[in-house]
């Protein structure tokens, strides 16, 4: 379940996992930007009490100004992802943490060390762990970035080739 932040409806949510948990369903991938599991302590115990969902903690910036810039959230709210994050092991929830930091045209080589630094300090296992991404985003997504100073460059095959050639530090 990803898109339009699934977490917003939490009643909805905690019924749909009550259906996939008693179904024929092996596992339920649940996308996430974390911020309502960081800023309400229930809701990750909450989802705890299933076993079949494994949640994708989906990260977009390494430092509460480009959070802020990227996303149009306040820069206070950077902090809760991460939050979330430490709630999620607390409780044992399966999970993984996803971030846009393989692609240069979102997040500069700088702002991926903040953003692994900042996962170190929740879980020094988590930055070797993480799922990196590179964007490939909807016409929607698009005008947002450009609206939020980022116009990406095209085509995406030449950039994904470039990350893929040229690792990151």
């Amino acid at each position: 379940m990803s898109g339009a932040e699934p977490t917003l409806g939490k009643r909805h949510l905690l019924d749909l996992l009550e259906l996939v948990e008693n179904s024929f369903f092996d596992l339920f991938i649940l996308e996430t930007n974390g911020i309502l599991f960081g800023a309400d302590p229930g809701y990750v115990k909450a989802i705890a009490r299933f076993k079949k969902p494994h949640v994708r903690v989906s990260l977009k910036a390494g430092t509460p100004h480009d959070f802020a810039r990227k996303t149009g959230a306040k820069p206070e709210a950077f902090e809760l992802p991460f939050v979330a994050i430490r709630r999620l092991l607390d409780c044992g929830v399966s999970f993984h943490v996803a971030a846009m930091s393989r692609d240069p045209r979102v997040m500069s080589p700088q702002e991926r060390r903040s953003l692994m630094e900042c996962l170190e300090v929740v879980d020094p296992s988590i930055p070797s762990r993480v799922e990196e991404e590179v964007v490939d985003p909807y016409k929607t997504a698009l005008v947002r970035l450009k609206a939020a100073g980022m116009e990406l460059e095209w085509p995406l095959r030449r950039i994904y080739e470039a990350t893929r050639s040229s690792p990151l530090s």
